[in-house]
């Protein structure tokens, strides 16, 4: 095969294990892709976003400023937390209420400790309790927020599609601790203005064919403009493709959404 025939070939393939990957987090778990936007990341996730999408039926692609750095972002915007987890297995119908506040409570003693260890108080943390649970006789287990039995069986149905009459019991309880930080907060980018268009290409859009699309500098592009495929918008990290059919609109704080 071609030089291009070989990589449209790598192309396929990546977003072949993506979707593989994006299924196990959606699908495989009860929920549905065409309920929720795809937000890509990485210097490569802007460029495989909106062919996931059309194959997913994944209805809106949000590209945030600066792909490339968003998880450098998200740790400077991200709360503090810690996870502790302690095994403890017993039937539901065995544990009275107060054994399990009681597990919780030394768990979250644990927390306040290691928070105290980096300068937190009791005061600015907030716990999360949860609890890994099963039917009884079985392997995989459910989390299941404040260890609530007919909550269990809601998600259990949800990710594996059936419920059981057996006995239910606990395995693991949780206890996450987060504490606030002062986020960095994004800012609003000016109205859009001329000269974000640099020229025109040719770009395989695999089975849709080859095509000459619209390049545009994404620093140039504001609040506002628009932007209808083919096109692919340029950043110094990352390049977004918009495929035929799909248009692209940049928000207020200048994440490009595209439909």
């Amino acid at each position: 095969m071609s030089v291009d025939e070989a990589a449209l070939g790598v192309i396929r393939i990546a977003n072949a294990n993506m979707i593989h990957l994006l299924k196990l987090v959606s699908v495989r778990r009860g929920r549905d892709p065409r309920d929720y936007a795809l937000v890509p990341f990485g210097g490569g996730g802007s460029m495989h976003a909106t062919a996931l999408a059309r194959e997913l039926q994944t209805r809106r692609v949000i590209v945030p400023r600066h792909p490339g750095h968003f998880s450098a972002w998200g740790m400077l915007a991200g709360d503090l937390r810690h996870d502790v987890v302690q095994t403890h297995f017993a039937r539901v119908s065995d544990v009275a209420p107060g054994e399990l506040d009681a597990i919780w409570r030394g768990l979250e003693a644990r927390l306040l400790e290691t928070f105290g260890d980096e300068g937190i108080g009791a005061e600015g943390v907030a716990f999360a309790r949860s609890a890994d649970m099963r039917y009884a006789g079985q392997e995989h287990t459910v989390t299941v927020p404040d260890a609530v039995e007919s909550r269990f069986h809601e998600l259990h149905e949800q990710q594996y599609t059936f419920r059981l009459d057996s006995p239910v019991e606990f395995v693991n309880f949780r206890v996450t601790g987060s504490a606030t930080v002062q986020k960095v907060r994004p800012v609003e980018v000016a109205t859009g203005g001329d000269g974000a268009l640099k020229g025109e290409r040719e770009v395989d859009f695999d089975e849709l064919g080859r095509q000459q699309a619209r390049v545009y500098e994404r620093d140039l592009l504001g609040a506002g403009d628009t932007v209808d495929g083919p096109a692919v918008v340029e950043e110094e990290a990352a390049s977004t493709v918009v495929f035929p059919g799909q248009r692209l609109h940049v928000d207020a704080i200048g994440n490009l959404v595209i439909e």
